[in-house]
């Protein structure tokens, strides 16, 4: 036996079983948290054109990440913890935008859950938890998988909540 192949016994021998451990959505928690978010946008935009709804993607110089019919989203993506829930990070009050769209990602499915960035002010999405003491302008926003819906849904919530009120 090498001195590698040792020392990655002895690695696995001190590692806890992690959930995420050979499931179909563990390459999800491999990528840095900056391309995970852009994962959640590109996955909405593509889940929802396979339904016949037509997202377009901003960009990193457009104040919103998608608009959907003539409505705009910020789109936060997270993936689920030990616990069961998701942290949803860097929620933002003081931009412009119609939704908060929250993705969940788990080792074996995909959650999601919107609302009206009013309800989100209001705290009708959620407690919302500022990112640093002291500051208000990022919060976070914590769901258990119980308080989201199965991503099958997001087509129908997207024609009736959106595209209904458009």
């Amino acid at each position: 036996m090498s001195a590698v192949d040792l020392l990655v016994e002895v690695i696995r021998d001190h590692s806890p079983k992690s959930k995420w451990t050979d499931a179909p959505l563990a390459g999800f928690r491999l990528v840095a948290n900056t391309n995970r978010g852009e994962i959640g946008e590109d996955f909405i935009r593509r889940y929802l054109a396979l339904h016949g709804i037509q997202a377009h993607r901003g960009s990193r110089t457009t104040p919103t990440d998608l608009t959907i019919g003539n409505k705009q989203f910020e789109v936060k993506t997270a993936s689920e913890d030990v616990g069961g829930s998701y942290q949803f990070n860097h929620i933002r009050l003081d931009r412009q935008y119609d939704y908060l769209l929250c993705l969940g990602v788990s080792p074996a499915h995909i959650v999601f859950n919107g609302w009206r960035k009013g309800m989100v002010a209001e705290g009708r999405a959620g407690r919302l938890v500022r990112m640093a003491e002291g500051q208000s302008v990022t919060f976070k926003l914590t769901k258990r998988t119980d308080d989201m819906k199965a991503i099958e849904e997001l087509p129908t919530w997207t024609e009736d909540e959106v595209l209904g009120d458009v």
